[in-house]
């Protein structure tokens, strides 16, 4: 049996990363060509669907509301910041985890909180809000897992896009702040934990429920189908204020938009966004660590 050479461990990460990137662009690319084979053959009714979004009770009215609960908050968060910034206070690394960990969960808690309020407020029940019919989990999880598939081709392709010409210009290239954090070594496990949980369970809940829950529903009420998913689309990049994936994370956000009118369930684009995110996670920790040693 041949010896394993220590630069051969060290590249295991990377090779099983790529491996995976290549296995879900092969994926990918099967359901979409599934997908437009039976595009003729299997007839939805788009506009009616479209119809039935228009008429989810959320107005205009909810959106500002959640717009100044979310505007506040985030405007608290910035000026204590700065406040401790100007005051010279330094934490150490532990206190700075809590605090992140602390900032988070305030943050999507707020926004929780605000969109059930204003459910009851309204007397709206969780199935008029966010489904058209009653749904089913297992189906709605398939549903969500075939539209990620379906959506890696678009997006692989316009980072790749993305990242040429941002190299080409000299624009140095930096990882999100939640992917810092979970390539930090030096931090607990409670720590990347949390990060993990962040990503996968509590960003996308929050995130879809406002994005693709509300407000897709109050632009579709004021635009024509197209203007409203892209505009939805363009907020959603731009709230994660990232530039290198703006473009990726707007192509992302048009496949959630369809993926929620075709379904009419909310689990189908919560389910997209909680693989996008983990899988993304493990696919960066892999690659992560090659570059680490």
């Amino acid at each position: 049996m041949p010896a394993i050479c220590p630069d051969d461990v060290n590249l295991l990460p990377a090779i099983i990363g790529g491996l995976m990137l290549v296995i879900l662009l092969l994926a990918g690319i099967t359901v979409d060509a599934i997908l437009l084979s039976t595009m003729g053959k299997r007839h939805s009714n788009w506009a009616e669907k479209f119809r039935r979004l228009q008429s989810r009770p959320w107005e205009w009215s909810d959106a500002i509301h959640l717009l100044l609960v979310m505007g506040t908050v985030i405007a608290a968060i910035v000026l204590v910041s700065q406040v401790l910034d100007q005051c010279g206070i330094v934490f150490g690394a532990a206190t700075e985890r809590c605090l992140v960990m602390g900032e988070t969960l305030f943050m999507q808690g707020t926004a929780l909180i605000t969109i059930e309020y204003l459910r009851r407020r309204n007397n709206h029940t969780l199935q008029a809000c966010f489904f058209a019919t009653p749904s089913s989990l297992i189906r709605d999880l398939k549903r969500g897992a075939l539209y990620y598939l379906a959506m890696i081709p678009p997006i692989m392709l316009s980072a790749l896009i993305v990242n040429f010409v941002l190299q080409r210009f000299g624009v140095s290239i930096e990882s999100q702040d939640v992917l810092k954090g979970f390539s930090d070594s030096t931090a607990p496990i409670w720590f990347h934990t949390y990060m993990l949980g962040l990503a996968v369970v509590i960003a996308p809940l929050v995130e879809e429920t406002v994005f693709r829950g509300i407000a897709l529903p109050v632009a579709a009420k004021y635009a024509s189908p197209a203007v409203a998913i892209i505009v939805v689309s363009i907020l959603f990049a731009l709230v994660h204020a990232h530039l290198p994936v703006l473009v990726p994370l707007f192509i992302f956000a048009v496949g959630c938009n369809l993926a929620y009118i075709h379904s009419e369930s909310l689990i189908v684009p919560i389910t997209m966004h909680a693989l996008f995110n983990g899988i993304n996670l493990i696919i960066f920790y892999l690659t992560h660590e090659i570059t680490q040693v």
